[in-house]
This record gives C-alpha cells, structure tokens and sequence, in this order.
C-alpha cells in the first residue's frame, strides 16, 4: 500500500475535487457514531469518490451503502467510448466498474479503520453493449468469512435519470481477501487515525 502522504499527491495531480461531497441525508444517521466499513459515512463516500487517483480520474459516485450493499454511478466521459460504431463504451471501463463496487461493497463488511480488502478473483459478463450513457453498479455481498468476501454486481445504464433493473448490461462477482490489523494494538491504532485524516482533508480542500 502508498503511504498516505503518496497517496494524497497522486489524488491531487489527478484533479481531485476540491469541494467536499457528503452522503445525502437520507442515508445518514442522526448520531455522530454511524460506521460503515468501520469509517464514518461521509469519510466512507470519500474513499470510494476521491481517496484513489484511479477513482477521480472515473469521477465514481457513491448513491447508497449499507452493510453488505453499495450503489455507485459512473458518469459517462467521451474518451470511455470503445467501438464508435455502435457507439459503446469500453469493455475496460465496464470492468473497472465491477471492480470498483465490488471491492467497496466487500468493505462494508469491515468493522476498523485499519483493515483492508483486496481483489483475489473478478469474472465478468458482457450481457449487451455499453451504450454511451451514465452506468450504475449495484453490489450485493453474496458470502463473507474470515479471510474472504465475495460479492455479486449487476451493471445497469441510466435511461431519463432511473435504471432499469430488470435489464443488466453486464454482471461479475468477485472475491476479494481480507487483510486485518490485530484489533487494539498500536499499529492499528495509528494506521487506522492516519488514513481517517487523509480523508478528512480530501473534504476540506
């Protein structure tokens, strides 16, 4: 893993936003201690929309989380077109849409700051062409043990601002590893406090 200072760099010089983007309220609770993936909410949304270079580079937005569940948005970009033809997007940015919701949903299964997942297995399925239009990737956890988390996602494009969720144009599951901090240790501990203050200043800048 970068180290956060690194990380924070990277973000910058790929154009992260500069102004701060919360959760809606509907998704967040009255009490100051809402955790998801063992983060607060707004720091979790950071994370998914703006912690990677990668994500401000795809301009990710985070819909819903719970436990178990992520909902993201991909707003379509000209240079994502990868048969002019048709005209549809790349098969890459489909995939690097499962990816992304997948890994994210599985940390929502997290409970520490510290902990992490990473991909160990992704199989997609092409089900129709991308057309050039915003996606949405739903991910559902289908199973999560004590090292691996698997998740289902379904891929659907947005038609007049609302899905279709009868229709995917592309589904993948993944399994993704999960690497833990031995919980109350000092290591942990600060890991865990450095990365929460690297999202916070995303959302301050």
């Amino acid at each position: 893993m970068l180290p956060v200072s690194r990380i924070a760099l990277l973000a910058r010089r790929a154009g992260a936003p500069a102004s701060p983007m919360l959760l809606p309220a509907r998704y967040l609770s009255s009490s100051t201690t809402t955790k998801i993936g063992g983060l607060d909410t707004a720091d979790f949304k950071t994370l998914v929309e703006r912690a990677a270079p990668w994500s401000c580079s795809q301009g990710y937005q985070l819909l819903e989380c719970s436990p178990g569940f992520l909902k993201v948005k991909l707003p379509f970009q000209d240079h994502f077109v990868g048969n002019i033809s048709i005209p549809a997007m790349h098969g890459g940015v489909v995939a690097s849409l499962i990816d992304h919701v997948a890994g994210f949903a599985a940390w929502t299964m997290l409970d520490s700051p510290a902990a992490r997942v990473s991909t160990s297995e992704l199989s997609i399925s092409y089900l129709s062409p991308a057309p050039s239009t915003d996606l949405v990737g739903v991910g559902k956890v289908f199973s999560a043990g004590k090292k691996l988390i698997r998740v289902d996602v379904e891929v659907y494009a947005m038609r007049a601002q609302s899905i279709d969720e009868s229709e995917a144009i592309a589904a993948g599951r993944g399994t993704f590893y999960k690497k833990e901090r031995t919980a109350g240790s000092k290591e942990a501990e600060e890991e865990g406090q450095m990365f929460q203050g690297y999202l916070r200043s995303l959302r301050k800048e």
